[in-house]
């Protein structure tokens, strides 16, 4: 498996160019918290494009295609070789995914920034549509778990984008999932709650207008923006307003 994860650093590492203003490098933006990962700062576009090159391995059956990007994500320091392993993760269909799902649910143990973060949820929001049955059970411990990433992804991971999704999780689910971080300190939390919220909006316009109405003091300063992201002027200026009178 090593010559695998080789094959992939030595082309990945080929990207390299010229160093780009520090605003622009993603070990700066992208939450990374428990320093899991060094950063080659290569844009994804030219991530992808590598992808689709191809490797050695790209034709082999794809179990063992599977097992590959497993190794990689579980081995690699690279941070842009673990988005290699999950973009390849969500471009199969989810018939796939959930065979693998045992093995996929390890990978969140090896997140520690916001953007493997959203690729994770990608993936769980297919998983959990696919078969609400067979996740219900992790979400809950996710949620209830003390590492903000699997906090995050028991949020963002219920519908990821709307607009993606076939069938929806039931507005009390959400709802039920978002309570208990309204006061989270961690800020990718807090994200994580108005990122739902706004989600849900998108789903259950009315019912998420009264819950933002009701707790408008609660949301967390971190989630507010996107909460309130697509809602009208004068509901979000009454949302507004309703939040500095009760602070």
């Amino acid at each position: 498996m090593k010559k695998y994860l080789d094959e992939v650093h030595s082309s990945l590492k080929k990207l390299r160019g010229a160093k780009q203003p520090s605003k622009f490098l993603p070990e700066n933006y992208i939450g990374s918290e428990y320093q899991y990962y060094e950063y080659y700062n290569i844009r994804v576009p030219k991530i992808r494009a590598l992808a689709k090159q191809g490797f050695s391995f790209s034709k082999f059956p794809i179990n063992e295609q599977f097992k590959i990007w497993d190794y990689i994500w579980q081995k690699s320091n690279i941070y842009e070789l673990s988005l290699m392993a999950i973009h390849f993760v969500n471009k199969r269909p989810v018939e796939e995914l959930f065979f693998q799902r045992k093995m996929l649910l390890k990978w969140i143990k090896r997140i520690d920034n916001w953007a493997l973060s959203d690729e994770f949820s990608n993936m769980i929001a297919k998983l959990n549509e696919y078969n609400p049955a067979e996740f219900r059970s992790i979400f809950l411990k996710w949620n209830k778990s003390s590492n903000p990433w699997e906090r995050r992804t028991s949020m963002v991971g219920l519908l990821y984008y709307s607009h993606l999704r076939e069938s929806y999780v039931p507005y009390k689910t959400i709802i039920n999932m978002v309570n208990p971080h309204l006061e989270d300190k961690h800020y990718y939390v807090q994200k994580a709650v108005g990122w739902t919220l706004r989600e849900c909006w998108n789903v259950y316009p009315k019912e998420t207008y009264e819950y933002l109405k009701k707790n408008a003091h609660l949301i967390p300063t971190g989630g507010w923006t996107a909460a309130t992201e697509k809602l009208s002027k004068t509901d979000k200026n009454r949302l507004t307003k309703l939040r500095k009178e009760r602070a």
